[in-house]
């Protein structure tokens, strides 16, 4: 079977990584010949990507006319294959409507809630671009014989446009994810959390719980992964920039992992990809009771849930005191990981949707 894929990134960015070039070994070596497209690389989306102005237009302008070469160089190479497998690239409707009418068997994965008008950014940039997405996704689900989503909610979405949805949360590489030697005692405990510039802004949520549990807990310390925005004199803290070559490192350092989140058709969306991490490291977590999260984390079990203050103040301080808790929790999180979400078991499920729609008259 030969297979196309049509990547947005390239692997240093986090969807393109999991949801495409993770996968390839596997399926190589299961007898599958992948062709990959990358429509942004990953060196050339650094040097224009820009969060403000003009800088951020020409971004957009860009993004938009290298989908629009994708869209043409897909149509020329899709013939040769079986199956053409496009991650969150939206083609132009005369592109969309022609591999629907040559019957090609195309597969559509996204990750979010992209199609939502509740993104985060309220400037007309960013409301334009959240136009074009909802647009452009139904567009292409309609050209698609099959979608791939994150969760149940996208999946709601995606079912109104196409005919076969399958859910594939991360994955996570259970064996790249591991956890380090033990430790025996560290100095204080480490309160982590990893992610972008978009959604730092959640840690806000959890100011005033780090601010109480910073006064009772003198040896308590805050790392944070990924990019600025986000400030506290309640507990020591230390921004880390993030890099694929010191991320396992980084998180190899974190006693309990954070993700807190409004609740919102935004959020609601995300694919809880922070919380994998976690919980593979053997690190236990605490988050919002939002969307996937819930299905993640089992209450009690892996992490706790948390949607209040209390809440997010009650967990964490039994967390911070209870070493032997962690361990337990962090345990079963990283068993949970290897039986529900790793990249071995994703592999195989994916390789399934493949061979289907290879077979498939659609």
């Amino acid at each position: 079977m030969r297979v196309l894929f049509v990547a947005l990134t390239g692997p240093r960015f986090a969807a393109s990584r999991t949801r495409v070039f993770d996968y390839l070994p596997f399926l190589e070596a299961n007898g599958v010949q992948a062709g990959v497209s990358v429509v942004l690389p990953d060196r050339t989306s650094t040097w224009t990507y820009s969060r403000r102005g003009v800088g951020r237009l020409i971004h957009y302008g860009w993004v938009w006319w290298r989908s629009l070469l994708a869209g043409l160089h897909t149509l020329w190479r899709a013939p040769r294959y079986d199956v053409v497998f496009v991650q969150r690239v939206f083609f132009s409707a005369p592109v969309a409507w022609m591999l629907r009418l040559f019957s090609r068997k195309v597969i559509f994965d996204f990750d979010d809630a992209i199609f939502t008008t509740e993104a985060p950014g309220e400037d007309w940039m960013s409301r334009l671009r959240t136009w074009h997405h909802a647009r452009a996704l139904a567009r292409m689900l309609r050209a698609a014989s099959g979608a791939i989503v994150e969760n149940p909610y996208t999946a709601g979405y995606a079912e109104r446009y196409c005919p076969r949805v399958s859910i594939i949360t991360g994955p996570i590489d259970t064996e790249r994810y591991s956890p380090g030697k033990a430790v025996e005692e560290r100095n204080g405990v480490v309160l982590g959390w990893i992610g972008s510039y978009t959604s730092a802004p959640y840690l806000e949520l959890i100011r005033g719980p780090l601010t109480e549990l910073g006064v009772r807990h003198r040896h308590l310390r805050l790392c944070l992964i990924g990019e600025g925005g986000f400030d506290t004199d309640a507990v020591p803290m230390e921004w880390r920039p993030w890099s694929l070559e010191t991320e396992i490192q980084d998180l190899r350092g974190f006693d309990i992992g954070l993700m807190p989140l409004t609740d919102d058709s935004w959020t609601r969306g995300k694919g809880g990809y922070k919380l994998l991490q976690y919980l593979s490291m053997g690190i236990p977590a605490v988050s919002s009771p939002v969307g996937i999260n819930r299905e993640i984390v089992e209450d009690g079990v892996n992490g706790f849930c948390a949607g209040t203050h209390d809440e997010w103040v009650s967990c964490l301080d039994r967390l911070i005191q209870d070493r032997a808790l962690r361990h337990r929790l962090g345990k079963a999180g990283r068993a949970k990981m290897e039986r529900c979400y790793s990249l071995n078991r994703s592999s195989r499920r994916l390789l399934q949707i493949l061979n289907s729609a290879a077979r498939s008259q659609a």
